[in-house]
């Protein structure tokens, strides 16, 4: 997946627009603390809104290609510094010891034997009252073609992450019919499922 990537990365810049997700905005104005998680952050997007909000930012993809062009995005948005890449496989990366104060993960979709592991493994990269913002293809997206993957077992229902991401204190958890205009990979009608939970206090 990796190689698949840097290729699409490498064809064509801003795959999925260079706007970050109008959730992302919406969620992040509501987060308190300094220091953002952003795996799978594919050409950063979403990174250089949190930066441009005050934000420190840990972007990270598999892709080194995305991982430029984040880099760089950053800098032409005058916030390189507040923005660190990381070429890494999301699995891999341990991240601040002290944890994150939110997290997110904007169309993060893994094969079905990685997915769970995946979202535990997000859960402990929050500090105590730290927050995970999700947003991904539900299960009717299968029928549509305005993105996400084709293989059914990779797309998010809400039962299954409760499951995931039991622990946390959902704060949102709804699925939503909505018309995507992010690059030309997101576009059109779409089926997606939107997430907020955060990690209990100590």
């Amino acid at each position: 997946m990796k190689g698949h990537w840097d290729i699409r990365y490498s064809e064509t810049e801003g795959v999925y627009g260079k706007l970050p997700s109008p959730f992302w905005v919406q969620e992040l104005s509501k987060c308190s603390g300094h220091l953002a998680l952003l795996p799978c952050e594919g050409e950063g997007r979403n990174a250089v809104l949190a930066a441009q909000k005050g934000w420190n930012v840990d972007a990270v993809d598999s892709s080194a290609v995305g991982m430029a062009t984040c880099a760089r995005w950053s800098k032409e948005a005058g916030v390189g510094k507040l923005v660190k890449t990381y070429v890494a496989d999301a699995l891999d990366f341990e991240g601040a010891s002290d944890g994150y104060d939110v997290v997110g993960l904007f169309y993060a979709h893994m094969p079905n034997d990685i997915r769970q592991l995946f979202h535990r493994k997000a859960m402990s990269w929050l500090k105590p009252g730290g927050k995970i913002i999700l947003e991904g293809f539900n299960s009717r997206q299968l029928t549509l073609h305005s993105g996400g993957p084709k293989d059914a077992t990779m797309l998010f229902n809400i039962a299954q992450l409760e499951s995931d991401f039991q622990g946390l204190v959902m704060e949102q958890m709804e699925t939503v019919q909505t018309t995507l205009d992010e690059g030309p990979f997101h576009q059109g009608k779409a089926e997606i499922i939107r997430m907020v939970g955060t990690a209990p206090q100590l």
